[in-house]
């Protein structure tokens, strides 16, 4: 399976992206794929890479002929989750934590107050008028707290440890297998962990999470303890990797764009403006640049014929700025979606950072109301985020954002002093 004649240069091109060569234009690169090669198969990733929206999002879509990959760089280190689950099983066990996380109930019932709690207790520890460093003291402990609390158990610096490994040694691992060695030891770390809380709340449950997953049967039998442990590290690692490297993508944008962060103080509680600035956050920005499938059977996609039991990798970052489906797509446009914000973290909306079809991520609201919550707690208490020297560019090929984000942040008193 070697590419056609004539296309090496593009190749070579694509290849210095799969190396996050920060010298290569990767949008460029992305929009000559879309344009002469929307389906190619790379001999580096030893996938099928596709990156037309339309392409990308009928495989999502289509379960039957596409799965996740379950072994090998860029497969989840998670075990089996939700993502290889089909039919009858995926709903009623992808149900047990929908109904904590996604429903309209969760969210008046408990989920939303959380968030915010958490997001205030965050924004009001950040020092002002002295450099901080806001992905790790900010960005990251609002979904990191969400979770370790809705799971009520603690330890939320070895969870950081933990989600980190993982989150490493998931898509990212594509082009660095020894991070996946790694994903996989922690993985076995978390399991130990985890066991004797299982075990506990199966005869004692609380109205936690892990409680619920304990008390969940399939068939007439308790999920196995292996599964339950596999849940936790996807909610983990997906549930805090996207909000995490999105707000702080995003922050950065503001920093160096002020008249963005202007523009939503003056809408912070209009919730359709600020779920709009996290939608297009998410299509510029998007924290998984790809996701990995295999085909079950040979399938067409586009005009390219794809033989049975190959891995094909969805430049989710390439669709997402497809002209085809975005106006301006390589312009960040604050308004972008106002009027269709929230649409966009549903299965309804344009942008694909959460996938599609049966399996959309059943954690896009929660990352919807992270973002809320974020943005309007330190929107309210900072009226200008000062760039500290030059902000670390993003990086990364799958798993995308900057490596830190240190500013100063000034309150309104002081910048209007």
């Amino acid at each position: 399976m070697t590419a056609p004649q004539g296309d090496h240069v593009l190749e070579q091109e694509f290849d210095r992206v799969v190396a996050d060569d920060p010298t290569v234009d990767r949008a460029a690169v992305f929009a000559r794929l879309r344009e002469e090669e929307p389906v190619f198969f790379s001999e580096t990733l030893q996938a099928w890479v596709v990156s037309r929206h339309h392409d990308v999002r009928e495989v999502l879509r289509d379960s039957e002929s596409f799965r996740a990959v379950q072994s090998g760089p860029g497969a989840p280190p998670y075990g089996r989750t939700y993502l290889h689950m089909e039919g009858r099983e995926h709903a009623k066990k992808v149900g047990v934590v929908a109904t904590r996380i996604r429903s309209r109930n969760a969210l008046r019932d408990g989920l939303d107050a959380r968030v915010h709690d958490i997001s205030v207790r965050t924004a009001e520890a950040l020092t002002h008028g002295a450099p901080v460093e806001l992905r790790r003291e900010f960005a990251m402990w609002i979904p990191l707290l969400a979770i370790t609390e809705m799971t009520d158990l603690g330890h939320e610096e070895s969870f950081e440890r933990w989600y980190r490994a993982v989150g490493s040694g998931g898509v990212a691992s594509v082009n660095n297998p020894e991070a996946r060695t790694r994903a996989l030891a922690a993985r076995d770390e978390l399991e130990s962990f985890l066991a004797p809380y299982v075990e506990e709340r199966r005869r004692n449950p609380g109205s936690d999470l892990i409680s619920s997953l304990a008390a969940a049967e399939y068939d007439g039998q308790p999920l196995p303890l292996s599964e339950i442990v596999s849940s936790v590290v996807f909610l983990l690692a997906a549930g805090v990797e996207t909000t995490e490297r999105v707000l702080t993508s995003l922050l950065r944008h503001v920093a160096l764009h002020p008249e963005a962060w202007d523009w939503l103080q003056e809408r912070l509680d209009d919730e359709d403006a600020v779920a709009a600035l996290s939608a297009e956050a998410l299509r510029f920005f998007p924290p998984v640049n790809g996701l990995m499938r295999r085909t079950v059977s040979e399938v067409r996609i586009g005009d390219t014929l794809v033989p049975e039991g190959q891995r094909v990798c969805l430049l989710l970052v390439a669709a997402n700025r497809d002209p085809e489906v975005f106006a301006d797509p390589e312009t960040f446009r604050v308004d972008r979606y106002v009027g269709q914000g929230s649409k966009q973290f549903t299965a309804a909306g344009e942008i694909l950072p959460f996938g599609a079809g049966t399996h959309y991520c059943v954690g896009a609201r929660l990352a919807q109301t992270e973002m809320r919550h974020a943005l309007r707690e330190l929107g309210s208490r900072v009226a200008r985020i000062e760039p500290v020297g030059d902000l670390p560019p993003d990086e990364g090929f799958m798993l995308r954002c900057p490596p830190s984000l240190p500013v100063v942040l000034h309150t309104r008193a002081e910048v209007f002093a």
